[in-house]
């Protein structure tokens, strides 16, 4: 199904087609590009034409061109907030629609990011410097969030559907708190993005690729039979809302699904072990093992350094700052080299208070 996406820029119709192009290459959405205008005449235009809009693009500096017929005087924030209060209205938005934004890094930085009450306005950002490069990628992310949309609207309450997971599974009482479990005063907007942030982005009862290959002692770059090993797993992936944008796997059914092959438990071999057992079972001679970050004393690895998103054993890593999860979600780390060598903090990564002590102890052995 080709998404109905309108996408509202001051830019020049060139520029503005050029972004659009760029979004819609694959054909999975068609844009329609709309210059803004007058606030209230801008939205009773887009109820107007609702039949027509499965999703929306915004451009952060709406009010950045002032010449011609139609202009603006507000910005991206403030329009997603009059679209989202008629949704669900009388002569309002029949549905709920995915809004995303749209500008430039310096644009961004320099009026969106520092004003968090916004940013849950929006489904997703996207870079206008990173179209040519990435444009596939938001492509497929738009019409994966819109499908969403839809998907909630139909089973706002079952979660089971949603995720992907057997009628009688248990997993959404671990998840998600009674507001959502009995729909009390929850928007389809909430609900995505709390799947979305929660669910899909955090690791948790789901990992993603780069900790599925961790658990395994695997280098998945360089292993020529990854792929083969991914196909043993397809009845532990996640087949829920947004599989087509990430690929995860369910957490505890990899750990079920080694225990059925492999009498000793995963997370008490290191990585030769873990790749020597699934080379043999598998018949699988090209799985590579991944080799420890720098300075680190141990190969059982169960997480990833978030800073080089390669595999780490949690004791040999620290705690990172703003590291605030629910019960069911990894806590997450960073390797003592990307400390030591400042990567983590050029990625503006920094680990925990509580772990401050701890690292100028371990320093002193590396003075």
């Amino acid at each position: 199904m080709k998404y109905k996406v309108v996408y509202i820029d001051d830019e020049t119709s060139q520029n503005s087609q050029a972004f659009a192009d760029g979004l819609s290459s694959q054909s999975l959405i068609d844009i329609t590009i709309k210059l803004p205008t007058k606030f209230e005449e801008l939205i009773s235009e887009l109820i107007a034409e609702q039949k027509d809009i499965d999703a929306l693009i915004l451009d952060l500096k709406l009010d950045g061109n002032q010449q011609g017929e139609r202009t603006a005087t507000y910005t991206a924030p403030s329009l997603a907030t009059g679209i989202r209060t008629k949704c669900f209205a009388e002569n309002g938005f029949e549905n709920a629609f995915p809004i995303f934004l749209i500008s430039s890094t310096n644009n961004l930085k320099k009026y969106y990011d520092s004003d968090t009450s916004s940013h849950d306005l929006f489904d997703f950002t996207f870079y206008k410097t990173s179209i040519a490069e990435k444009g596939k990628e938001y492509e497929q992310m738009i019409a994966s969030i819109t499908h969403a949309y839809k998907a909630i609207q139909e089973n706002r309450t079952n979660f089971n559907e949603l995720l992907g997971l057997p009628s009688d599974s248990e997993i959404p009482n671990k998840v998600f708190t009674s507001k959502f479990l009995l729909g009390e005063g929850t928007s389809i907007s909430e609900i995505s993005q709390y799947i979305f942030n929660e669910i899909i982005c955090k690791s948790g009862v789901l990992i993603d690729e780069n900790i599925l290959a961790a658990r395994f002692g695997i280098d998945f770059n360089i292993s020529k039979d990854w792929a083969t090993l991914i196909e043993l797993l397809n009845d532990n992936k996640y087949s829920g809302i947004f599989k087509d944008s990430f690929h995860r796997w369910w957490a505890n059914d990899i750990l079920n699904w080694w225990n059925s092959n492999f009498s000793k438990p995963l997370i008490q071999l290191t990585a030769l072990d873990r790749v020597n057992l699934l080379k043999d079972k598998f018949k699988l001679p090209n799985l590579v093992e991944a080799q420890q970050i720098d300075k680190t004393t141990s190969s059982k690895f169960w997480t990833v350094c978030q800073a080089y998103k390669l595999p780490l054993d949690p004791k040999d890593g620290f705690l990172l700052d703003g590291n605030l999860t629910h019960s069911w979600q990894d806590k997450r780390y960073l390797s003592l080299h990307s400390i030591l060598e400042r990567d983590a903090k050029t990625l503006g990564l920094l680990i925990h208070p509580a772990e401050k002590e701890r690292l100028e102890d371990i320093k002193q052995e590396y003075k």
